[in-house]
């Protein structure tokens, strides 16, 4: 191999190596920036968040999400409603407006993660894949971090401290 092809796959590899993980169909939707909470010894759930963005001309609907290292992955969101926080499962789905972005959070919108095969380290990955209307999954690949620091006068980040949650 030349001298110039090594450089260059060199430079396409570092490229990807430093920028944030992006999967991508041709439905239009793109995910990015994924990340699962680590999880401690003898806990099989988590929470799982990703920037989706629908660069498509029509809206799409994410349907659900699936992965071979767990039993179920849910969608949902946090809500608080007259004091009391709790989760309300997104059975039909998440409609991504054309053109829109819409961030999976700590206390708002996120994958709930459960039965998992096996605990989650910092560092670790995990793939989820993402069903769309009318188009092939996206498989996205989660990296396990840290939790983020808590902006001021946030709910609590973890949804197992909430003592009032409760599941709709």
């Amino acid at each position: 191999m030349s001298f110039l092809r090594c450089a260059i796959l060199g430079a396409v590899i570092a490229c990807q190596v430093a920028s944030p993980a992006v999967s991508q169909t041709s439905s239009g939707l793109v995910a990015r920036d994924a990340w699962l909470r680590p999880t401690g010894a003898g806990m099989s759930m988590t929470g799982g968040y990703l920037v989706l963005i629908n660069t498509s001309s029509r809206p799409l609907r994410l349907r659900a999400a699936s992965s071979p290292e767990a039993t179920s992955v849910t969608l949902h969101r946090s809500v608080v409603s007259g004091g009391v926080a709790r989760m309300e499962s997104l059975t039909d789905g998440l409609v991504i407006p054309a053109g829109a972005r819409i961030t999976f959070q700590p206390g708002g919108y996120h994958l709930m993660v459960e039965g998992m095969k096996h605990p989650l380290k910092v560092g670790d990955r995990m793939k989820i894949s993402l069903a769309v209307d009318a188009a092939a999954a996206v498989s996205v690949s989660f990296e396990v971090r840290p939790e983020p620091p808590a902006p001021p006068n946030s709910p609590p980040p973890s949804v197992s401290a909430m003592p009032n949650m409760k599941m709709r």
